[in-house]
């Protein structure tokens, strides 16, 4: 029998879905003692280096390095984290910051911009070296492994975690780099969301399938919740603890309340609930705004934006 990579508990409930993208056959484990959700194949750390540094990309956006609507959509989601850590954070001017999986360097393009001293760590070649010619902004072509001990402020990590073999360790790593009192911002898909299309959850690059409990669960050995959003994708801002405690798992209530919540994910929550109806609207906007951009450059796009009313 499979153990829960987090807990190590033996009392898993299996599942079969499939893969978003190529429609293959995924092994997905329910964990009942700390509320995780996992594929139950994990691949080494190993074999995900050479996938994100060369195919992941290619995979998931069909290109080595971002097209303009790519930047424009990544430079909306960077300037709305970036307003999140303004609104909780105070202080932000010259505080050093880094951002793990930092793609096309949009959001450390932004940081900076708004007064952070910050920098990125990208694993793939092409996105990475984009970064740093367009932005001219220092992203490192590397993993979490090249973070130094307490050498940051803020880490920041979106859309990254779910896609890491040991969540426990990242949480490590990431504790182990902080300096005291540093923060850590995490956002990953929230597998509670009810605006995520039934056919758009599961994907074969996504180890972990984390909500608001799992990832509290995970995280606070290591850190103190400061700030939350959970509609959409899960957001959570944490303040580093002065010791590593010990992991505790979620109350068996509360795992009941996710069971139930999953459960109820379904055609007609995501289109009344979660206001899924909307979205081919929302796409056309998308659409006419990406197509008036197509001959801009994307310093001058994330400039646009950044000064844009909003």
């Amino acid at each position: 029998m499979k153990k829960c990579q987090q807990c190590g508990t033996e009392v898993l409930h299996q599942e079969q879905h499939q893969d978003a993208k190529s429609k293959a056959s995924l092994e997905i484990l329910h964990c009942h003692h700390c509320g995780l959700i996992q594929q139950a194949h994990i691949p080494t750390e190993d074999e995900l280096k050479i996938y994100y540094s060369h195919h992941y990309r290619t995979d998931y956006k069909s290109v080595y390095q971002p097209k303009i609507k790519y930047v424009r959509r990544a430079g909306l989601a960077a300037l709305d984290r970036v307003h999140f850590l303004e609104k909780h954070l105070g202080k932000i001017h010259g505080q050093q910051l880094i951002d793990i999986g930092a793609g096309g360097g949009e959001f450390v393009y932004m940081a900076h911009s708004h007064g952070f001293a910050a920098r990125g760590i990208e694993p793939n070649q092409g996105y990475s070296e984009f970064a740093r010619q367009v932005y001219d902004m220092r992203i490192d072509t590397a993993t979490i492994d090249a973070l130094e001990a307490q050498s940051a402020d803020v880490i920041t990590m979106f859309h990254v975690l779910e896609h890491m073999p040991k969540p426990d360790a990242v949480m490590r790593k990431v504790f182990e780099s902080l300096k005291p009192g540093g923060y850590f911002f995490v956002e990953v898909p929230n597998i509670l969301q009810q605006d995520a299309s039934p056919h758009n959850i599961y994907f074969k690059a996504h180890l972990y399938y984390f909500s608001e409990y799992s990832l509290r669960a995970i995280a606070e050995p290591y850190f103190e919740v400061q700030a939350l959003e959970s509609h959409g994708n899960l957001k959570m801002l944490f303040k580093k603890r002065e010791a590593v405690q010990n992991f505790t798992a979620p109350s068996p209530a509360t795992i009941e309340l996710q069971k139930k919540v999953l459960s109820q994910k379904g055609w007609l929550s995501y289109l009344t609930v979660g206001g899924g109806w909307k979205k081919p609207l929302r796409r056309v906007s998308q659409y006419r705004a990406e197509a008036q951009i197509k001959d801009m450059s994307p310093k001058v796009l994330l400039d646009q934006l950044r000064f844009a009313k909003p």
